[in-house]
């Protein structure tokens, strides 16, 4: 796949990138992810022309500092505005000072001056886009689009950032725009509707055409299908069931006995969350994945798909999924030589109000309504259909694990079919054990039972490695500040510590399944 790299420090920005290349097998990938070095240098002037010459000087310095490979094309964006009213001696007015003007200014003030202007409301949007392909002359290749319209006579205070689309915002000019002849701002826009008016996304059209013809990038083919070596057995089971029933339980269990490969559907869920908004926004994650189910029911088990092909681990149970649609798609598109199961497991309401208290989630309350709610939520969002479906074993856990996990084997587990790997482990050296690897063990080692588990800064995870594994060279919290922060992970949980300004972390249950197999391999 042709990879992008985009100098931008804004994660909106990357991600509407991504989205207007979406049809195409083209990868963009922020600066951020592949170096923990700063952005470009932007210089703040009104001529465009120099700025995105200055820029592209900069990121290609940058680029250097970076190490990164000289035949690597990156691109750079500058976005403008243009009200007509306020462009006076030929100079656009914000112009190319767009963003630093949005935050100093206010609507009742721009509406203030464009009324003292005749009401001329007209208002340009631009996009300049430069991509630098350092393998073809002449290297340097400007696109640009643009959407006319007008700003706004009413502005809504109470709008919402779009949770899946989340250039469709309450923060930038897009909040005041009403393209062409509409009347509703493009924030406030169906996604359908919205990408009509979108003014990068000519630019990014134009882009996209010229690597066609150079024969850089095809047009997107459907999902591959993952074919396992038939010579190796494997097993897929996707677990299903409302929240405390134990499909976390059997997962572990199935891991611990029999080393499957446990991923659990709601991170990857969290890490579209995260990847699309970070880890500081107010976007509620249960509106987002409401949203990201109705809209884009397969994205979750794409991503799933994705993973599975990267670790092509022989025996996998995955837990989490909501809708028919995601098991459908795993089913369709993972080939496997052994059994594919899903089941349903279920467990009377007292029982999973029990279990929660115990497992005392940070959502835990004392009521029954609290469980209720969130019963509704995920039937809602499709666990109900996807239970009613035919073929779908069910598995009931009323009693102790002993007896539910030789109800789920004698159920689930063929033994004339299924063996378990057999794998020799070795001494781990910290010493020459990747780092990634390092600090997955470490917050395993540290982790406490169920959500009771604290999320931990860089400098106590490294504290910690360093005493684990007696290293001859300590690692820095640098170290795991860059390979943490770089970019999010599947493996790793991430909250906010406001009071202190940091990213604190903990494994994910998908990071914890992948610790259990790593200490299957190596003793400590």
């Amino acid at each position: 796949m042709f990879e992008i790299i985009f100098f931008t420090s804004n994660r909106t920005k990357t991600q509407h990138a991504q989205y207007l290349v979406r049809n195409y097998d083209v990868k963009i990938s922020n600066f951020r992810e592949k170096t923990y070095h700063a952005n470009y240098d932007e210089p703040r002037i009104s001529d465009r022309e120099k700025l995105l010459k200055e820029s592209l000087d900069s990121a290609k310095d940058k680029a250097i500092s970076a190490g990164l490979s000289p035949n690597q094309p990156f691109i750079l964006e500058d976005t403008s505005v243009i009200i007509d009213a306020l462009s006076k001696n030929n100079l656009e007015y914000p112009g190319t000072d767009i963003k630093y003007w949005m935050r100093e200014t206010n609507f009742e003030t721009i509406d203030l001056q464009l009324l003292f202007s005749n009401n001329n409301r007209n208002v340009i949007v631009r996009s300049d886009l430069v991509l630098y392909l350092p393998t073809i002359p002449p290297y340097e290749f400007y696109f640009s689009s643009y959407t006319k319209g007008t700003i706004t006579e009413k502005v809504n205070y109470d709008l919402q950032t779009n949770p899946i689309y989340p250039w469709l915002d309450n923060k930038t000019f897009n909040k005041w725009f009403c393209p062409e002849a509409e009347s509703t701002i493009i924030s406030e826009m169906p996604i359908e509707v919205a990408d009509k008016y979108d003014f990068r996304k000519g630019a990014f059209q134009d882009l996209l055409n010229f690597l066609h013809k150079k024969n850089l990038i095809t047009n997107k083919t459907k999902t591959t299908r993952i074919q396992r070596d038939a010579s190796f057995l494997s097993s897929l089971h996707i677990v299903v069931g409302l929240s405390c029933t134990g499909k976390t339980t059997i997962a572990d269990y199935l891991a611990e006995k029999h080393s499957f490969l446990h991923i659990e559907a709601s991170d990857f869920m969290h890490l579209i969350y995260l990847e699309t908004h970070g880890e500081r926004s107010d976007v509620k994650i249960g509106e987002f994945a409401q949203r990201i189910l109705k809209e884009r029911p397969t994205l979750v088990a794409e991503k799933v798909l994705d993973f599975l092909e990267k670790y092509n681990w022989s025996n996998v149970i995955i837990t989490g999924f909501r809708k028919a649609e995601e098991v459908d798609f795993i089913l369709d598109n993972y080939l496997t030589s052994g059994e594919i199961k899903v089941i349903n497991i279920t467990a009377s309401s007292e029982l999973r109000i029990k279990r929660k208290l115990i497992r005392n989630r940070s959502e835990t309350t004392n009521t029954t309504e609290n469980l209720e709610e969130r019963d509704l939520r995920e039937l809602g969002m499709g666990l109900e259909i996807l239970q009613k479906r035919s073929g779908i074993l069910t598995i009931e856990n009323n009693e102790t694990k002993s007896i539910y996990y030789e109800k789920y084997s004698s159920e689930c587990l063929k033994s004339d079919t299924y063996n378990t790997e057999t794998i020799e482990k070795s001494k781990i050296d910290g010493n020459k054990q990747r780092l990634y690897d390092l600090v997955i063990i470490t917050l395993y080692r540290l982790k406490t039972d169920g959500e009771k588990s604290n999320y931990l800064t860089t400098g106590e995870i490294c504290r910690n490695l360093n005493n684990f594994f007696m290293l001859d060279k300590p690692k820095f919290r640098e170290n795991i500040g860059r390979l943490l922060n770089m970019k999010f992970d599947v493996f790793f949980e991430v909250k906010y510590d406001k009071k202190n300004r940091r990213k604190t972390y903990r494994l994910s249950n998908t990071g914890v399944g992948h610790a259990k197999l790593l200490l299957k391999k190596y003793s400590l």
